[in-house]
């Protein structure tokens, strides 16, 4: 008898070998040592071994030995839990695990107890392939999807929570930037509702659709391997204080802390844009902001609410795109780059100068250059 993969097997196997390289580099690399890559790397090692465990169950049994059919190296739930816990360390990072986290692994040792009596016990009684064993296994598959997308949905509103906590006290935010993972979360959500779609299936059919399976798991673990890369590429965001702006946010009313005293506060605000020039410091964040006013970032941002109808990203750049505009047009700055003119205004990064300048004029700064000169 010949044993031959077909070519989405073929792509499961590499997928789950991919992963299984890329969860060892994130366990054993120095300057990938964070709580948040430990429990990325259990992510990406349960989905592989997983996607190994499926491949190996459709191989021929004279080419698979029974105990590597049912060795219970592989867990589904801990793909839900593993997710979760990876978006909260990434997002408040720590350098130790939350006892309290370790109830999130009751179902996963309630899975490992089950497994470990379906080969130890169920091979022996012969009740491996009995009704009630499939039924608890597809239950767990459809508990552990279902977890899942409840990961991702929660995941999501996390992400966006956090972009706008950036924007809230951030003038540059390229390098802190997860909108990234945000979309990957939203792809993994399509993709998850499919998994759900087969698991459904799965448990109230005996007809097992094998290509619509194995494109789903495929879809998934591209979108793991993909997370699992981009943390490696992007690594140097982690290096840095930059995420405890979702543990220092501050919850107050719109209007708790507006006072009498508020148009005082915005006029120092409007004098240290247009006549101190505060904008053009590159690295003036929120914090800097509201030191330099001696008030409370909160305070700070609902100011900017107030009266500009803007948050910090906007209200610095704007700042910064009319500083460049004007010194665009003056002829003493006509041997200067226009980068070095960004640069001046207080922009760091090349990328944020042309897309905020865009937005702002609708034009990029090379055109807006030579319209100013004809």
């Amino acid at each position: 008898m010949e044993f031959r993969l077909d070519i989405l097997q073929l792509l499961v196997v590499f997928g789950a070998f991919q992963g299984i390289i890329l969860a060892f580099i994130l366990l054993t690399t120095p300057r990938l040592k964070k709580l948040s890559n430990t429990l990325l790397a259990v992510l990406l090692m349960s989905f592989s071994l997983l996607n190994l465990q499926n491949t190996v169950q459709r191989c021929p049994t004279d080419y698979c030995p029974d105990w590597l059919v049912w060795l219970p190296f592989f867990s589904l739930t801990l793909i839900p839990i593993s997710l979760y816990l990876f978006l909260y360390y990434l997002l408040a990072p720590v350098q130790k695990f939350d006892k309290r986290h370790y109830v999130l692994f009751v179902p996963f040792v309630i899975e490992l107890v089950f497994n470990v009596y379906r080969l130890y016990i169920g091979t022996k009684s012969g009740l491996q392939d009995s009704h009630w064993i499939h039924t608890i296994q597809n239950v767990i598959e459809l508990a552990a999807c279902l977890a899942t997308i409840w990961v991702i949905v929660d995941g999501a509103r996390k992400l966006k929570r956090y972009e706008t906590e950036l924007l809230n006290n951030f003038a540059e935010i390229d390098d802190k930037n997860l909108t990234w993972l945000r979309h990957t979360f939203i792809g993994g959500l399509v993709l998850t509702s499919f998994w759900v779609l087969t698991a459904i299936l799965d448990f109230f059919s005996s007809h097992v659709f094998v290509s619509l399976v194995y494109i789903v798991w495929i879809g998934l673990s591209i979108l793991i391997l993909w997370i699992g890369y981009s943390m490696i590429i992007r690594q140097g965001l982690l290096e840095t204080a930059l995420f405890a702006v979702a543990e220092k946010k501050q919850r107050t009313n719109n209007n708790s802390e507006l006072s009498a005293k508020t148009d005082d506060h915005y006029q120092r605000l409007l004098h240290l844009m247009n006549e101190e020039k505060l904008y053009t410091n590159p690295n003036l964040n929120m914090t800097l902001l509201a030191e330099h006013l001696t008030l409370s970032n909160g305070y700070v941002s609902q100011i900017l609410n107030h009266k500009e109808g803007k948050n910090f990203f906007e209200f610095i750049n704007e700042y910064r795109v009319k500083d460049v505009k004007a010194k665009m047009a003056d002829p003493a700055f006509d041997h200067y780059t226009i980068l070095a003119i960004a640069q001046d205004a207080g922009f760091k990064s090349k990328s944020t100068f042309n897309a905020v300048f865009k937005r702002i004029t609708g034009k990029t700064p090379s055109q807006y250059k030579k319209e100013l000169l004809v």
